[in-house]
């Protein structure tokens, strides 16, 4: 019989609760040891043994190599040794051997500093977001519809998934496209490095992203530019205030972004006044005079 929380010890409780979460989401806790390079994983639903890969950077090119994607086998790689912290999903195939379907896998890190201060292990959690089910579809659905370095859809994304919303339940509504491009992006690039910059861009996707619905469409057309596009706008009006809003995490105040002196040019265009095929309104965003 179900106990209320308060006959319960407290901690028990949170434990109880933590347990039942972690097994809902199929967590999966990490353990890697940077000095031996040794990978462990343990899983959390049902009765599994510890998995433990030893050589794990070597193993990636080897016989493993199937477990990451191969566009994120360097940010895999950096992203455990500590030097890239900013992208937290990645693409993985962690059936034992690995068959090459693909899913997201979001994760959270803790790292462990020695008694000299440099990083000795990285540990965490990591859980299934979104499935690629078919191999030979879905393979090159990710290379020719999400952009490599963000994880976002990119231009031929963006354009597949407008296209068939204006062509099929919002072919009725009012649309929009806002196009995000940074002033002197490849100055930017070449003052952080690439490295540096690809790290920028998956944190402005978060940023971006997060000022709109989580049915709109958000991509990243390469060189630092971005757009989104929203679904059934009840207020134009309201829309243009908050892509609007977006260039102000750029001013020199802002904590994150205000360092790097970056400026932005935003503008909109809308369906169906302005096209009724997303191509149509790239092109009309990139005709029109930024927002003021």
């Amino acid at each position: 019989m179900w106990q209320y929380k308060a006959d319960i010890p407290e901690t028990h409780y949170q434990n109880q609760c933590v347990k039942l979460l972690m097994q809902k989401l199929g967590v999966i806790l990490f353990n890697y040891d940077l000095k031996t390079d040794t990978m462990s994983f343990r899983l959390t639903r049902g009765n599994v043994q510890v998995r433990e890969i030893e050589g794990f950077r070597r193993t990636l090119s080897g016989e493993r190599r199937n477990m990451i994607h191969p566009d994120f086998v360097e940010q895999v790689i950096a992203f455990f040794s500590g030097q890239n912290t900013e992208r937290d999903s990645f693409l993985l195939d962690m059936k034992n051997p690995p068959t090459g379907k693909y899913s997201w896998y979001k994760f959270v890190i803790e790292r462990e500093n020695d008694e000299y201060g440099h990083l000795g292990a990285v540990r965490g959690a990591m859980w299934r977001t979104e499935r690629l089910h078919d191999e030979a579809k879905e393979g090159v659905r990710f290379r020719s519809e999400l952009d490599s370095v963000t994880g976002v859809a990119n231009e031929s994304g963006l354009i597949a998934e407008a296209d068939r919303c204006l062509a099929g339940d919002g072919k009725k509504d009012v649309n929009a496209l806002v196009l995000v491009r940074l002033e002197r992006y490849e100055e930017l690039e070449k003052r952080l490095g690439r490295r540096g910059a690809e790290t920028l861009l998956v944190r402005l996707c978060n940023s971006i992203g997060g000022k709109f619905r989580s049915g709109d469409v958000l991509a990243h057309l390469g060189g630092g530019v971005f757009s989104v596009f929203v679904r059934d706008v009840m207020d134009k009006q309201l829309l243009e205030l908050n892509a609007k809003s977006i260039e102000a995490i750029f001013r020199p105040r802002n904590v994150e972004y205000g360092k790097y002196g970056i400026t932005c040019r935003i503008t909109l265009a809308y369906s169906p006044e302005e096209g009724t095929r997303c191509r149509d309104l790239l092109d009309a965003a990139r005709r029109k005079p930024a927002l003021v």
